[in-house]
């Protein structure tokens, strides 16, 4: 119960809000080693055997390649079997979307792993606004890759894929900007702490 105790001081009580902000610190960074480190590996994972799989020798137009595109083993049967523009874009855009995403979570786990001024709140918002766009960039990337795979998609398939996307894609954006309102409601109470300090 020596825990649970009422600080009876304001020493105390400030004592008690430096080690929950501390607390605070420790928590979110030990939450975004283990989110980023998973993100991680996902996107890369992703990377190494995409949607479709990959041709598993050189392939000719009787194996299914499209005369002109590049089917060696090794490449994407999703990006080289079809002669579709818009299958070729939509693989691009995976890509990219995996490449952003394994991005941010390397950055964050340098940043993490370095100990780079991570003490402060101003840094670790940072790091977190990073892993929102790293999970912005994964479910793209999953929308992305169901309409890959299901080419071409019946009409219940593709509105569900559309909701999901304006699901998730409305839910992280009002979760972002909850991140930059809090963001800002700090910093502007900071400011207010500097000046009332310095006068």
């Amino acid at each position: 119960m020596e825990g649970n105790s009422i600080p009876t001081t304001i020493g105390a009580q400030r004592g008690t809000a430096s080690s929950r902000k501390g607390n605070w610190v420790e928590e979110m960074r030990g939450s975004l080693m283990v989110v980023a480190t998973v993100i991680a590996t996902l996107t890369f994972q992703i990377a190494i055997n995409p949607p479709g799989g990959v041709w598993q020798q050189d392939s000719t137009i009787q194996m299914g390649c499209v005369a002109g595109n590049d089917c060696r083993a090794g490449t994407s049967v999703l990006a080289t079997s079809s002669d579709n523009k818009n299958q070729r874009l939509r693989y691009e855009v995976f890509i990219l979307l995996c490449t952003v995403s394994f991005s941010a979570s390397q950055t964050v786990i340098l940043f993490l792993l370095t100990g780079f001024q991570l003490r402060n709140r101003l840094m670790m918002w940072l790091l977190i606004l990073v892993m929102c766009l790293s999970v912005i960039c994964l479910s793209g990337a999953y929308v992305i890759s169901i309409w890959m795979v299901m080419e071409p998609l019946n009409k219940v398939i593709n509105k569900i894929t559309w909701y999901y996307a304006l699901f998730w894609g409305g839910l992280i954006a009002l979760l972002c900007l909850g991140l930059l309102i809090r963001f800002l409601v700090w910093l502007v109470k900071s400011f207010f702490r500097l000046l009332c300090c310095c006068y």
